[in-house]
């Protein structure tokens, strides 16, 4: 029965992604955690066989170096980035491990925090409720993890993006408004679209990543407009300053479940406190050689 239910959700999962299924949109939470209940299987939403979780990388194709700015120069350090942004199923990897409370991870603010209970702890749901010095000790421990399993090159790591590697990945790098182009589209997203006017729905939660197929970004990401905020490396007053010492607020892009649909325009800044937990913050990754300033 399991097999028989997985098969018709892979075929929903297709449909999801045709303009015809938007007047499914308030089912997308049901269907989402009958695919949880019954094993999530699809790549980057879960766990590898050896308990790690299972990224799903996006190749960024970089802009030729001869008409590059300072800005997009910046860029060319980035080689990956993942499709979904982190899962509960990813984070608890993280939280349930042995070394959890390593110094090795915690460099900002406090030491090994009791991890938050996200208000939607459904495995393939985004995690939130996550501080960005929470996300930060996440990456280095993966970054250890995938090194000694051979994941990733010795001269690679695993770090939150800077707002201009996730504006290039939401956008493909040509200017639009949001991951489809211009002008925001009703059902294309997980946002609140009746806090301006801009649509019937709001789902008022999460729903497991990936169901809106209709938002994804020239480059193969999803959940970059809606959902859930991605947390980013800059600093949110001096875009570009990764330096994670201080307490400097922290910036946020991309919308999310609470947020009205103009919020989820690709080149929207929000902040928050680096410690701050948020109903409406995750995180996603990326994989490159490593910033300088990111210690």
């Amino acid at each position: 029965m399991a097999a028989w239910l997985k098969a018709g959700l892979t075929e929903v999962l297709r449909v999801l992604g045709q303009d015809e299924a938007i007047p499914w949109h308030r089912r997308r939470p049901a269907i989402g955690d009958l695919m949880a209940v019954l094993g999530d299987e699809r790549p980057g939403v879960g766990q590898r066989p050896d308990g790690l979780p299972d990224i799903d990388w996006v190749e960024i194709q970089l802009p030729d170096a001869k008409e590059q700015d300072a800005a997009s120069a910046a860029i060319g350090r980035v080689s990956r980035i993942a499709r979904y942004p982190v899962t509960n199923a990813q984070y608890v990897a993280f939280t349930r491990a042995d070394d959890y409370g390593s110094s090795d991870w915690w460099r900002e603010g406090y030491q090994a925090p009791e991890p938050a209970v996200p208000q939607w702890d459904q495995p393939n749901r985004p995690r939130i409720e996550v501080a960005w010095v929470e996300a930060l000790a996440f990456c280095r421990w993966l970054t250890a993890r995938y090194r000694s399993a051979g994941l990733i090159g010795a001269d690679e790591s695993i770090r939150l993006p800077t707002e201009a590697e996730w504006e290039l990945a939401a956008t493909g790098g040509d200017g639009r408004e949001y991951p489809w182009g211009d002008g925001y589209r009703v059902g294309h997203a997980n946002v609140d679209e009746t806090y301006d006017k801009a649509g019937p729905h709001n789902l008022g939660q999460t729903t497991a990543v990936g169901l809106y197929p209709q938002g994804i970004s020239p480059v193969g990401l999803l959940d970059c407009a809606g959902n859930a905020w991605d947390w980013c490396l800059d600093k949110y007053r001096q875009p570009g300053d990764t330096d994670t010492a201080g307490d400097d607020d922290r910036s946020v892009r991309g919308g999310s479940w609470d947020f009205d649909p103009a919020d989820a325009r690709a080149a929207y800044r929000v902040r928050d406190g680096p410690d701050d937990r948020d109903a409406a913050v995750g995180f996603r990754l990326v994989c490159a050689c490593p910033i300088d300033s990111e210690h």
